[in-house]
């Protein structure tokens, strides 16, 4: 659908009822101000979403809704609206559903919201500027409210109690600027299914009363204040899929999780969690994330690692491991993502690592999550070919947002590939550790492998041919070790490469200088005394000429030879591989029929 479409049009359909115009693309223009007019019809459902409402009359709320009084499912996201909170919807009491989420609405929540006789069921106001505390009566008031987002806006101040909302299920409040102690925000409501208060200021200890929330299918607390141990009835939330803990100041050991049977995502990264892996962790079949990077863990890679069959993402980065990387770590046959830097891990590289998939898989996943159900179709009539609407938050939802951001540094340029957390995102990062011997042979048929990081180790012997046949990589860093002998001409066939850096090694010859090899730059090879090229300024030592071989062809030959360049001075560039990841449900896609009636 493409081109400009004015509502006014559809002014003296009297009968019309429904409305759903949800462009995929943005090259839609819908406009409904510039003309002064009065519908005939009264509208129960309607979706205008990414469809640029108004932009040519100053991105406004479309008036014409002050007329509509029987509106129940009203969608106007994605169409970077400007004003303030639009009082007047809520005026009305059949509103059931009210989404104005990514637009640029700004200042204050009004103070009556929740004063008016309204049955809200379904409220989004997040990805939007307002700002101020958070009205108390939202929190009181509301009784009909099952699902609340308010994420990512400006909103400051103590979360105040939802106790009252026996009927809220999805709370969610990342990325604000609220304070106050999680005991305040959990309140009595033990029927929460989601709650996301990432990025926040919330204070003090996670409650032992956690373990009354067995409903809990995801708890988000990343990015806040929190400190103390991870209490053991945590363990209670049978029901908990997604934890994430992380960027807090949680201390002690990681208690008991056998109750949680069903977790499948454990974000514990920028804690202060000591000691041993716990091999209590060894009991979660089901994980397909464990995250621990960033913490104070020592000893070695526990062995029982292959129990977690499931195990897609391995991030032990940035703690204080040491030993050998136990070959175990091969029997992870679903593999995708793992990181092992910055430790202290020593030995070599096992060859067993061509066992692990990296994107390899030959199975069928069939887990699409658990399903949550959120309905007005009881509110909505059933309307032609036994249609009604109905909002089912997808599973969706979460690999939507639970994202990897995978950053490829340089001294001069940063590069970002952005994947779904188990889709198409491959990668192993072993760099920063003490690993000796030489590279195995085998890490070339990692053929799906992204992002490959073996820097800052004692590696020694040559760079493997089979490296050629990494055909899907895009960064490839060996820098900072002791590799000799020449860069395989074969590396010219991986055509994805967009950084490669083996500077400081002992490397020999002339690196190749075709397809990918003649984009990269001369901090790509630095520290290779014995390295000379086309894309360096060494010249290359030729064969020496006899007396009686003068002629002016070998005196050609030998000038295509020696007349190259290759610059000295330069700061040492590195590459680094940085797994993060964005938890937080920061967009529903919800799907909906198109139904005009007449």
């Amino acid at each position: 659908m493409q081109g400009s479409f004015s509502l006014t049009t559809l002014a003296n359909h009297s009968n019309l009822q429904h409305l759903y115009i949800s462009p995929e693309n943005s090259g839609v223009l819908i406009e409904t101000e510039k003309t002064k007019w009065f519908p005939k019809f009264q509208l129960k459902t309607l979706i205008l979403r990414n469809c640029n409402l108004n932009m040519d009359e100053g991105s406004v709320i479309p008036t014409f809704l002050s007329y509509q009084y029987n509106l129940v499912f009203l969608d106007l996201s994605r169409n970077n609206l400007v004003g303030s909170f639009p009082s007047s919807l809520i005026d009305n009491h059949n509103m059931n559903y009210l989404d104005i989420s990514n637009n640029n609405l700004s200042g204050l929540l009004p103070k009556d919201i929740a004063l008016k006789e309204i049955y809200l069921k379904y409220l989004d106001l997040s990805q939007n500027h307002f700002s101020g505390e958070l009205p108390e009566q939202l929190a009181t008031e509301l009784n009909e409210l099952q699902y609340l987002k308010l994420s990512n806006n400006f909103l400051r101040g103590n979360i105040p109690k939802f106790c009252n909302l026996a009927n809220l299920l999805w709370l969610l409040l990342s990325n604000n600027n609220f304070s106050g102690t999680l005991e305040d925000v959990l309140g009595n409501n033990t029927r929460l299914t989601m709650l996301s208060i990432s990025n926040n200021s919330i204070t003090g200890k996670i409650p032992s009363s956690i373990g009354k929330f067995s409903n809990m299918v995801s708890l988000v607390m990343s990015e806040n204040q929190l400190e103390g141990e991870i209490p053991i009835e945590i363990s209670n939330m049978s029901s908990l899929y997604i934890l994430d803990l992380s960027q807090n100041k949680l201390v002690g050991a990681i208690p008991k999780l056998s109750g949680l049977t069903v977790l499948r995502f454990l974000y514990l990264q920028k804690n202060n969690l000591p000691g041993s892996i716990p091999s209590e962790l060894s009991k979660g079949s089901q994980l397909q994330l464990l995250d621990l990077r960033e913490n104070k863990f020592s000893g070695k890679i526990p062995h029982w690692m292959d129990n977690l069959s499931e195990l897609r993402v391995l991030l032990l980065g940035g703690n204080n491991l040491e030993g050998d990387i136990p070959i175990q770590l091969c029997r992870l046959k679903k593999i995708d993502i793992m990181d092992l830097s910055r430790n202290m891990l020593n030995a070599s590289i096992p060859s067993c690592f061509r066992n692990m998939s990296f994107g390899m898989r030959q199975y069928v996943d069939d887990d699409d999550g658990p399903t949550f159900e959120f309905s007005i179709s009881g509110y909505l009539p059933t309307i032609s070919f036994n249609a009604s609407l109905s909002i089912q938050p997808p599973w969706s939802l979460f690999n939507e947002d639970l994202q990897f951001e995978v950053e490829f540094r340089t001294k001069h340029y940063e590069y970002f590939y952005k994947g779904k957390v188990l889709e198409n995102m491959t990668g192993l990062d072993l760099s920063w550790n003490n690993l000796t011997g030489v590279i195995p042979s085998q890490i070339g048929h990692l053929q799906p492998v992204r992002a490959l990081n073996l820097s800052h180790n004692h590696l020694s012997g040559p760079i493997p041919i089979t490296f050629s046949n990494l055909t899907q990589i895009e960064s490839l860093d060996l820098s900072y070790n002791n590799l000799s002998g020449k860069i395989p001409y074969e590396l010219t066939k991986l055509t994805s490469l967009e950084i490669f850096n083996v500077s400081y090694n002992n490397l020999s010859g002339t690196p190749p200088s075709t397809g990918q090899f003649a984009t990269f730059i001369e901090d790509s090879y630095r520290g290779n005394p014995d390295l000379c090229g086309p894309l360096l300024d060494r010249k290359c030592e030729g064969a020496k000429s006899s007396p009686s071989s003068q002629s002016n062809d070998n005196e050609e030959e030998e000038t295509n030879v020696d007349m190259i360049t290759f610059y000295w001075s330069f700061t040492p560039s590195y590459i680094t591989i940085l797994l993060t990841f964005i938890t937080v449900l920061h967009q529903s896609t919800l799907a909906f029929g198109l139904v005009l009636l007449h």
